[in-house]
């Protein structure tokens, strides 16, 4: 089809930047490598293409602006070593680091390449060139997210570029960039860009404070049929814990560090909000939510949530709990573990949902460093069923939920008996299982 040429100084610029990858060449990379094996050999345009003499380049070439080199290339070797998750899940091995701000988001790369005309050249050439830079970067889908320009006056221009990851963006500064700045070059100050960044794109991310705040107004309803429990656990996802923040709440047993301990950050009837810490080798016992939603979030170090069935409770289980809410004991079918989810690992998810509907759980810390855990319950979490695996059977009862602070002040309510799954007839409890499960 008809094609406008461009003018001669133009053609030079053209044919300047003529080895740069069209989206086809990066779309077959992209299915030729997710076909290859754990390890795998990444083929790159040679770098040398950026780099040859613009001098010995015709210059009534027309092509576009970027382009695929079809010189030589080189080849990337790059060794992935898989998770074992057995492993991981054991708590064996390093702890993971520390989650940082920009590891929340999706990993998209900002490169921002701003450059200004020479008092002395051409501005109407340097806008010959710009326009078709910008034209042909808005041209470019394969590895680019996005393609902002900014044009303050005449003169000025400021490329932003968002490539979709690391890998991306080193292609981008290997190939793209330079040739953006060897086409400017006679024409901007200085030869180079008057200002060049490249950074991680920063996550919309939430304070401890701004995330009470977004669920006080979105938690809405008397039970977990009626809450948005994927855009709770969604807004969940987008905290960002910083120590400072939580500190006030991190509060550890002083008579038995084997216990892991509650303590409230923000309560009323219809949402509480709870930092527990899990001594290394912890777990909670098995429980259900009542009639609450649960959501459960990483904050340091990772935890298992271990889910199981709901299992059918006998019929004196319910007549006591007529009678006695807070204290009703009960025998129920075997426990039946349905799922296991790691939270806080590499490559897993940081939070989780449940509620009696999904089944009831029990959290562990499996590894040998402490962890800590956000919990959010909808409404606020009075009562909850504690299971005891028995053999073929199962032994329940009604818990009152107990805290070792408030606010960041201890309650003074937690001593050396108090048992962090809640307030248990100890005495019931244990007669049960020393007849073996006979009421």
């Amino acid at each position: 089809g008809f094609r406008l040429r461009p003018p001669q100084p133009w053609r030079m610029f053209a044919s300047r930047l003529r080895a740069l990858p069209r989206r086809s060449d990066f779309l077959g990379l992209a299915r030729w490598a997710l076909d290859k094996p754990i390890r795998r050999q990444v083929i790159l345009p040679s770098s040398s293409a950026a780099c040859r003499s613009f001098a010995s380049l015709p210059h009534d070439d027309a092509e576009d602006v970027i382009h695929t080199s079809s010189a030589s290339q080189s080849t990337i070797t790059r060794a992935h070593t898989p998770l074992d998750p057995q492993h991981m899940a054991l708590g064996h091995g390093p702890i993971p680091p520390a989650r940082k701000l920009c590891s929340m988001g999706t990993g998209e790369v900002v490169h921002v390449l701003s450059y200004e005309a020479r008092e002395d050249a051409n501005v109407d050439r340097f806008e010959r060139v710009v326009q078709r830079i910008a034209y042909d970067l808005h041209e470019m889908d394969a590895g680019i997210s996005d393609v902002r320009v900014c044009h303050p006056r005449c003169g000025e221009a400021t490329f932003v570029v968002t490539v979709v990851s690391k890998f991306e963006s080193e292609r981008f500064n290997g190939e793209i960039a330079p040739r953006i700045t060897a086409a400017l070059r006679d024409e901007c100050v200085g030869g180079n860009p008057s200002f060049s960044r490249t950074g991680t794109l920063m996550p919309q991310a939430h304070s401890l404070d701004s995330l009470i705040d977004h669920l006080r107004t979105s938690i809405t309803g008397t039970n977990h049929h009626e809450h948005d429990i994927v855009g709770v656990r969604h807004e969940i996802a987008k905290w960002f814990p910083r120590r400072e923040e939580y500190e006030q709440f991190v509060h550890w047993d002083d008579h038995d560090p084997t216990k892991y301990t509650r303590n409230v950050i923000h309560s009323t009837e219809e949402m509480e909000v709870l930092l527990m810490c899990w001594p290394a080798g912890c777990k909670s016992l098995i429980h259900c939510h009542d009639e609450s939603s649960c959501w459960v979030a990483a904050v340091e170090g990772h935890v298992m949530e271990v889910q199981y069935q709901l299992p059918k409770m006998d019929r004196k289980f319910f007549k006591d709990a007529m009678t006695n809410p807070t204290g009703a004991i009960g025998r129920c079918g075997a426990l039946k573990v349905s799922n296991v989810v790691p939270l806080g690992l590499p490559d897993s998810p940081a939070e989780t949902y449940a509620n009696n509907e999904i089944g009831i759980h029990r959290i562990e810390n499996r590894s040998e460093q402490p962890a800590i855990t956000l919990h959010v319950y909808a409404p606020r979490l009075r009562k909850m069923k504690i299971f005891h695996e028995a053999g073929d059977h199962s032994i329940a009862t009604v818990a009152a939920v107990s805290y070792m602070s408030e606010g960041g002040e201890k309650t003074g309510l937690w001593g050396r008996d108090t048992h962090p799954d809640g307030v248990i007839d100890v005495k019931a409890w244990n007669q049960v299982l020393s007849s073996g499960g006979v009421l």
